[in-house]
């Protein structure tokens, strides 16, 4: 629907529903309703318990919820998915690629320091260099296989000197003589059959040209800064350790097991990039846990609720819709037109392919032709009869004569269920919806006013 017409008001129902279902609830709201915000607490307040609620804003991190969008994973890859499903798309692929495999590369390289990857510590080593961990990495190594001694070598100690004079070129100015030592002896005194396929990973991205692997990642860098500058770098990579923050830490598992209701405002008016990135970021980690689930078994119902779905609709958003409903995700996005979801996914076929893995539509007023044109086909047409009845009757020269004809004529055609220009005329709150199993519904949601208590019944006498 068209702005103004309703959405919000919509939206308030459904989340009233499903918080009273008792759900899990994440709610996706780039704007920031108040009105919303105020009656999912009233709902929480009225039908769950009193911490059921939380609120992550990027303005006002001081008032909700820290979010690790990097805890929740089987295999390190899926980080390395995660964020490049918010990289800006190439057209050949490559630059998405590079990113990919720079993310991987820190994120196997710390699992495998057992330190856990956040978005700062992969801007860090990704921005910075790979060098701190390859040292830990390859020191961990050679504690393990040459034993606690292993600095005193004489082919170590050899290479240390040789590193100290300049003698072993650095690929960076980062780079420490011990790390070149180590990596010279790695190179030239480890067995292939003994070496660790993640330092060989690290070995290659320290080896290559820094300028030129500046240049393949460009894309993923300024992702990687937005969500971890300021405040918001310390909402979204938060430190567990970090005594003077006590902000709760939550991921999707934390929030699924005890039933929560997240209310997730991304405030695009001021910042939209950020905004969605962290949409994106945020449907990512949910579809990787939507995988979980079904590896796993045994789940808790979520209802996943989108507003203004053009801003942070993604690949793996449009998996939760495919794939989602038989793990126990069902999905409610709101938008307004078309043409929004065409200009964020590049296509009207892929707008098209999205709203495919919708089951109901409800459509409110909508001024846009093309919109129009979407709802008039998935309402389909109806059989239309026209009755036309004839009556004559007269009568001739002759006194007494006469004369006169009835007939009637049933014609059928099939005709538009809802036509387009009703759809443009439909009032505040009214509309058409087409729900799964082929019902077509004419209806008016009601507005729920969280400021005003429901009366109280006075007792008898």
């Amino acid at each position: 629907g068209t702005t103004q017409a309703g959405k919000g008001v919509a939206l308030g129902s459904f989340l009233t529903q499903a918080i009273r279902r008792g759900d899990v609830v994440v709610f996706i709201d780039p704007k920031n309703s108040r009105r919303l915000k105020r009656v999912v607490q009233r709902a929480c307040s009225d039908y769950r318990d009193a911490d059921t609620f939380l609120e992550f804003h990027p303005a006002f991190p001081e008032l909700g919820v820290r979010l690790d969008f990097t805890f929740n994973w089987q295999k390190p890859t899926e980080i390395a998915s995660r964020i490049q499903s918010i990289m800006p798309v190439d057209t050949g692929g490559a630059f998405t690629a590079f990113g990919w495999d720079a993310v991987n590369v820190v994120v196997q390289g710390l699992v495998s320091l057992e330190d856990r990857p956040n978005l700062i510590k992969l801007t860090k080593y990704i921005e910075g260099g790979i060098e701190p961990v390859l040292e830990a990495s390859l020191q961990r190594l050679f504690d393990a296989s040459l034993g606690p001694a292993w600095r005193d070598l004489q082919e170590m100690r050899a290479l240390m000197q040789a590193a100290v004079r300049g003698q072993i070129k650095r690929p960076s100015e980062v780079a420490t003589p011990q790390l070149m030592a180590c990596v010279s002896y790695y190179e030239q005194h480890i067995p292939q059959n003994q070496r660790d396929k993640v330092i060989d990973s690290q070995i290659r991205v320290f080896r290559h040209n820094r300028e030129h692997y500046q240049k393949i990642t460009a894309n993923l860098l300024p992702v990687l800064s937005m969500l971890t500058s300021g405040d918001l770098g310390r909402s979204l990579s938060p430190d567990p350790f970090d005594a003077a923050d006590t902000r709760p830490i939550m991921n999707f598992e934390k929030i699924e097991r005890a039933g929560h209701v997240l209310y997730m405002c991304l405030d695009s008016l001021p910042d939209p990039s950020v905004a969605t990135a962290i949409g994106a970021l945020a449907l990512a980690d949910l579809a990787a846990r939507a995988g979980m689930r079904y590896n796993l078994g045994g789940y808790r119902r979520i209802s996943l609720f989108v507003d203004e779905v053009s801003n942070v609709i993604n690949q793996p958003l449009i998996e939760i819709l495919n794939k989602g409903a038989e793990g126990g995700i069902f999905t409610t996005c709101a938008m307004q037109t078309l043409a929004d979801l065409a200009k964020r996914l590049g296509s009207e076929d892929a707008a098209r392919m999205a709203l495919g893995n919708l089951n109901n539509l409800i459509a409110l007023r909508s001024k846009d032709r093309p919109t129009q044109d979407f709802v008039v086909e998935t309402f389909g047409k109806t059989a239309i009869h026209t009755m036309r009845v004839g009556l004559s009757s007269g009568a001739d020269a002759h006194l007494g004569d006469f004369s006169s004809s009835y007939s009637t004529q049933l014609t059928e055609s099939f005709e538009e269920m809802v036509p387009a220009d009703v759809l443009g005329k439909l009032p505040n709150l009214q509309y058409f919806a087409s729900v799964s199993g082929g019902r077509i519904i004419k209806g008016r949601f009601p507005i729920l006013d969280p400021g005003v208590d429901e009366p109280k019944l006075l007792k008898p006498g």
